[in-house]
């Protein structure tokens, strides 16, 4: 087996218009989330992950 120790770290943040007053087009947006994420390991990989989400 092989031995290493991985790291992950992140955040994000999040909106949620209950009454859907916002638009994009014609639709209403419900909710819209951003999210990053870091993930490093000590065999020298290492990615930042975005995230972007809505629903409409």
């Amino acid at each position: 087996m092989s031995e290493f120790n991985a790291n992950q770290y992140g955040f994000g943040v999040g909106y949620t218009d209950i009454f859907a007053k916002m638009h994009i087009a014609k639709f209403g947006l419900k909710s819209i989330d951003l999210k990053y994420i870091n993930y490093k390991r000590n065999t020298g990989l290492t990615t930042g992950i975005n995230l972007f989400t809505t629903l409409l």
